[in-house]
């Protein structure tokens, strides 16, 4: 897993985070157990340091988001392999 960056706050919209590393829209977001917070809703800010926005999964609400303020969040496979292309004959 890739570290994305440290939670700041929470907001109508999502998470908030300041990106260590620049993820790709769409992309799952797991806190560091595994388990799955949500996945990138939206990229702002400058260049050089931006910020992401992470729309929860169903399931959290206010009090579970407040608990992730301070934490790091990664994205990247949650478990298993990745599966190997085929040869076709």
């Amino acid at each position: 897993m890739r570290k994305i960056g440290k939670v700041m706050h929470f907001t109508n919209r999502g998470l908030v985070l300041r990106a260590e590393q620049v993820p790709g829209l769409g992309g799952a977001v797991y806190e560091m157990g595994g388990a799955r917070v949500g996945s990138v809703l939206d990229l702002f800010g400058p260049v050089a340091a931006p910020y992401v926005v992470i729309k929860p999964s169903r399931g959290f609400d206010q009090t579970s988001l407040k608990k992730l303020i301070g934490k790091d969040l990664y994205m990247g496979e949650r478990y298993g392999k990745i599966r190997k292309a085929k040869k076709v004959p």
